[in-house]
């Protein structure tokens, strides 16, 4: 459910730099994007939610946004999440809501657009470890993982890419879950260490 916020005319005017300053023309930005012919994936319509910077997600926790960008990195195994880069150089793990819809995993390089809702999340080494072996890390990176960490991880309910050229997005034959989607609990804590 989309909830305005009262937003300071600073952070206004900053907004209206970046939307400007983002070389993607006026307008909003999921509706330029169907204009355009854009593939879509999960679901993909109009809305009209504020377009944010990611250094602004925390922030807007919760709540509807747009981030617009480009793909630095996809999931290499199914196509399950995407790392979104925003115009300003900053990064954000995008996450598909309910683990319902998967994209193209040759979409790096890609410019997108995505709806959804930013959430604070704290990430077990064990959900870490298997975010970097998804991305194709080596046993040395992934063993280098001996802490969680917070972010904010972006969940997706939309998300449109740029260009022609993707293949077609992995379509598992009954509902999947995800390491990454759960959350450590009293029976299953997140590890402190990896000893």
């Amino acid at each position: 459910m989309y909830r305005p916020r009262f937003v300071s005319a600073s952070i206004l005017i900053s907004l209206a730099a970046i939307t400007v300053g983002s070389g993607c023309g006026g307008g909003n930005a999921t509706h330029r994007a169907l204009k355009e012919g854009w593939y879509t994936y999960g679901d993909a319509r109009t809305v009209d939610p504020i377009t944010v910077p990611v250094t602004e997600l925390e922030a807007w926790s919760g709540d509807e946004v747009v981030l617009e960008g480009w793909i630095s990195e996809v999931c290499a195994k199914k196509g399950c999440w995407i790392r979104m880069q925003d115009d300003l150089g900053d990064s954000v793990l995008v996450r598909f809501k309910d683990y319902g819809f998967f994209v193209p995993r040759n979409a790096r390089g890609r410019r997108t657009v995505v709806h959804g809702s930013p959430m604070l999340k704290t990430l077990s080494i064990e959900q870490r470890r298997h975010l970097l072996a998804d991305a194709g890390a080596d046993a040395a990176s992934m063993a280098a993982i001996n802490t969680p960490s917070t972010e904010v991880v972006l969940y997706a309910d939309g998300v449109w890419i740029q260009g022609g050229g993707l293949e077609a997005p992995y379509a598992p034959p009954a509902a999947e879950d995800c390491i990454v989607d759960e959350a450590p609990s009293a029976s299953n804590p997140a590890p402190v260490n990896d000893q």
